[in-house]
């Protein structure tokens, strides 16, 4: 009895899976406008009839899979950010992670995600949470790169983490708008030697 109680349990979960990928398939390729019950399931090849079953509506399925969205992100982020102690550092792995999502459409969905949260509160609620992992990840890597400054303990850690992370989803979602400019990577150009200059300002020589 545990045994199918143990397959009945990963079945659900990978059934909950691939109807989430097959949204995030059409939130990337289609638009939110377009992500309708048919729609993601005519994407994935599944009955809609399971949407429901497994979500209630296409409105949770939508925060469901901005929440997994998220976690993905978080745990491809972690690695990078988990040794980062100086702010050069953030600027070249934020521009390690930006060339990322843009070859995986990453920031399609991004975009379509934060479009229908404007009408739809209870997404506004799950992209928020689905935000949540990336700024720790921040926070945490702005902690240690304070950690042996004057300034550990006076700046505050979270605000900064918040700073850093509303400009980077800027820059994600500006791109999206013009995929062809270089302003993007210019930007970066542009922080890389300013992160220098704070780095040694906030690091002064022992």
């Amino acid at each position: 009895m545990a045994r199918l109680t143990t397959q009945s349990s990963a079945t659900r979960d990978d059934t909950r899976t691939r109807i989430i990928q097959a949204t995030l398939t059409t939130l990337r390729e289609d638009g939110i406008v377009n992500a309708s019950a048919r729609a993601i399931a005519r994407k994935g090849d599944f009955n809609q009839a399971l949407i429901f079953y497994h979500f209630g509506s296409v409105t949770e399925l939508l925060v469901a899979a901005a929440a997994w969205e998220g976690r993905q992100r978080a745990d491809r982020y972690a690695g990078r950010l988990a040794e980062v102690k100086t702010l050069p550092e953030i600027v070249a792995v934020a521009r390690e992670l930006h060339t990322e999502e843009v070859g995986e459409g990453g920031l399609n969905v991004l975009t379509q995600l934060l479009a229908g949260s404007a009408s739809s509160p209870e997404l506004k609620v799950g992209l928020l949470a689905a935000f949540a992992p990336w700024r720790k990840l921040v926070e945490e890597a702005v902690e240690r790169t304070l950690a042996d400054t004057p300034y550990a303990g006076v700046v505050p850690a979270e605000q900064m983490a918040y700073a850093i992370t509303a400009l980077f989803l800027g820059i994600e979602l500006l791109h999206t708008l013009d995929p062809d400019q270089s302003a993007a990577p210019e930007l970066f150009d542009t922080l890389a030697p300013l992160a220098q200059i704070i780095e040694a300002l906030i690091r002064p020589p022992t």
